[in-house]
């Protein structure tokens, strides 16, 4: 896909709607140099939605004008297109679409001199056309049409038309790794077509409102249709609420370690209780298994590891279990592994958060560390088999819930009713 082709292509004139459409989409196939052109002529009619007679003698043409170099021809085997590269000397000497005067154009034989009082078939006189084999006419507009009048806004308003290949790409592709779905197959000259006949508002609003359609689709198990029907539809009027409600679900808030809303986010989710963790019935046999193992190796590590266990050496090489070893085993699990968020935000591996979580910096306070509350919270967690926070560095404060360990009911009520009213606000945006 070169989309420099494609914008040098939509600016210049090439005689016909049709011409330009076949021209730009073969620019989508092509690289920068011009080159890499193989689709079939079915597929080129689909996509352009031009019959394929009409696609092959435009291929024939631009090849006979120099403007496609044949580099295979194709049809040996079934569904094998001709190979074509860009001729981009020949590409770079077309002529501009603002430059061409109404007349003859050598290109396509078309008459477009207006019709005269002396002669009623336009300034050439000539009763069969300029070229003695066509006499079509095209004749100037009273008014200016709603498309022009729609263009000249569109240039006042500062929307280059020779930027709309570039916004049409990013509309297929995305701008967060969301690319349209089937745009890799589909025609982006046709969605092109379609992305002009907007008005510069009108496209704007599509741009603005792409996601927010994709993710209305997505919400309501339906398949999108495809962007050049998005555009041809305006499907982008009817998601204006959508987009409100996910630009708020998109903001994000950053969340500094050991401050108010990562005391809050941190405590709601002790407060849900562990996750289930596995003490293994055999349990004792593996701490055998491994003391034994690192008694091959060391045996001051080796009673190290029994010791930080609470276990003891009896007579005779046995190893001694103190009463409740597996029900102090699980606490100690649920401990190390049972609270996976929180060991997250211990480890400052978060990234940012909902920006409903701000709420929650209103039901926290600054605890100095080493105060007599700062030991209250220590001790509430080790009551509690909660792991505590870690170690503060130079901070001199760290953030807990207000109120101390008795609050912490009133805490959890508040900060769960206020994160909801958030989302409900999402919601009915």
């Amino acid at each position: 896909m070169s989309i420099a082709i494609m914008s040098q292509l939509f600016k210049a004139h090439l005689g016909s709607t049709g011409r330009k459409m076949l021209a730009v989409r073969l620019a989508d196939f092509a690289d920068d140099d011009g080159k890499g052109i193989w689709p079939t002529v079915g597929r080129l009619a689909r996509e352009t939605e031009l019959s394929e007679r009409t696609v092959q003698r435009t291929l024939a043409e631009f090849v006979d004008e120099g403007l496609l170099i044949v580099v295979k021809k194709g049809g040996s085997r079934p569904g094998e297109g001709t190979r074509y590269d860009f001729n981009m000397a020949v590409l770079a000497r077309l002529p501009s679409s603002k430059s061409v005067a109404d007349g003859c154009h050598a290109v396509t034989h078309d008459t477009v001199s207006p019709v005269t009082p002396a002669t009623a078939t336009g300034d050439t006189d000539d009763g069969y056309g300029c070229h003695g084999d066509t006499q079509t006419v095209i004749e100037p507009p009273v008014e200016p049409s709603e498309r022009e009048g729609a263009r000249e806004a569109d240039l006042k308003d500062g929307d280059d038309p020779s930027k709309f290949v570039r916004r049409v790409k990013v509309l297929e592709m995305g701008t967060a790794n969301n690319p349209w779905p089937g745009a890799i197959a589909s025609s982006t000259a046709w969605a092109l077509q379609q992305f002009e006949k907007l008005t510069a508002e009108e496209r704007r609003m599509a741009e603005e409102r792409r996601d927010a359609y994709l993710a209305e689709c997505k919400a309501q198990k339906v398949k999108p249709v495809a962007l050049g029907v998005y555009l041809r539809d305006k499907k982008f009027i009817d998601v204006a609420p959508v987009a409100t409600k996910a630009a708020a679900a998109s903001a994000k808030i950053s969340v500094p370690a050991f401050g108010p809303v990562w005391a809050g986010i941190r405590a709601l989710a002790l407060l849900a209780g562990p996750e289930h963790v596995d003490v293994p019935l055999d349990v004792q046999d593996r701490i055998r298994q491994s003391f034994e193992a690192l008694r091959r190796g060391s045996e001051a590590r080796a009673m190290a590891y029994l010791a930080g266990k609470g276990i003891s050496l009896g007579d005779g090489g046995a190893l001694v279990f103190p009463d409740g070893f597996q029900g102090a085993e699980r606490s100690r699990r649920e401990l190390e592994e049972g609270y996976p968020a929180v060991n997250r935000l211990h480890r400052f591996e978060h990234g940012p958060e909902d920006a409903r979580y701000q709420a929650l910096a209103d039901f926290c306070e600054a605890v100095p560390v080493g105060s007599d509350m700062f030991d209250r919270w220590r001790d509430h967690h080790a009551r509690m088999n909660w792991p505590f926070v870690p170690h503060t560095g130079s901070m001199k404060v760290v953030w807990f819930p207000k109120g101390g360990p008795e609050g912490l009911a009133q805490f959890e009520i508040a900060a769960r009713s206020a994160i909801a009213e958030d989302r409900s606000h999402d919601d009915a945006a």
